[in-house]
């Protein structure tokens, strides 16, 4: 079966997540439950687990904003160097279609994921009936920030590969790059008492798999040869 150009597909890959997403976000006050603000508490320090409670030793608020930039960032990244590597506007409009789906789906599986496990973020522990009556803090699980960053670097890497060839050094430049912010997100992101370890180590795991299975579907979907 030949491959068609994306830009004659219709838009059902990106306006699915995106709904998804709108949908799942609106929805919190009514899937989140405040569970943690009860008398006793469920939610204390001794009940997390011995590796994720590292992050109570941290609450700094330069790593926090250190993270929403080098997030922010990779986003820029993401989206700005196809348009300044390509010449052809219509390959640029072709890849771009495919990040901004990637990025919608990433968005809905964050949510979704969410709402399923409801964790606590870290600062609940130290405050359950305080900070734990507020639903957004219910959000812990998994971080959005290194899913979005590990979905932003490895589809940057996996779209320099298929543009320059798997043994370009600019591709292995881009590997380590992504393998770097990746971690220096995650490690961000518990230093600023945003989130427990293993909500960054699968952050990481989600936003990769999302990037693998948007790009595994575009290359056997569409026409990206020129890109």
């Amino acid at each position: 079966m030949p491959k068609t150009p994306l830009m004659k597909q219709k838009f059902f890959w990106i306006l699915l997540p995106a709904a998804l997403w709108i949908v799942l976000f609106c929805l919190r006050p009514v899937v989140f439950h405040p569970w943690c603000a009860v008398q006793p508490s469920p939610c204390v320090v001794g009940a997390v687990n011995a590796f994720d409670r590292i992050v109570f030793h941290f609450h700094s608020r330069f790593a926090d904003f250190m993270s929403n930039l080098v997030q922010n960032t990779a986003g820029v990244i993401l989206f700005l160097l196809p348009i300044l590597i390509l010449k052809n506007w219509k390959r640029i409009a072709d890849l771009e279609m495919i990040l901004v789906m990637g990025t919608f789906w990433d968005g809905a599986m964050i949510e979704l994921t969410r709402a399923i496990a409801q964790r606590p973020r870290p600062l609940v522990m130290n405050n359950p009936m305080g900070d734990g009556a507020n639903i957004n803090q219910y959000t812990s699980f998994y971080s959005g920030h290194t899913s979005f960053v590990a979905f932003a670097g490895i589809s940057t890497y996996l779209w320099m590969r298929l543009h320059y060839g798997k043994d370009d050094r600019r591709v292995q430049i881009a590997a380590l790059l992504t393998v770097a912010i990746v971690t220096l997100t995650a490690v961000l992101r518990v230093m600023g008492g945003r989130h427990f370890p293993t909500d960054t180590m699968a952050g990481a795991i989600a936003g990769g798999m999302v990037a693998l299975v948007v790009w595994t579907r575009a290359t056997r979907t569409y026409s990206l040869e020129s890109i």
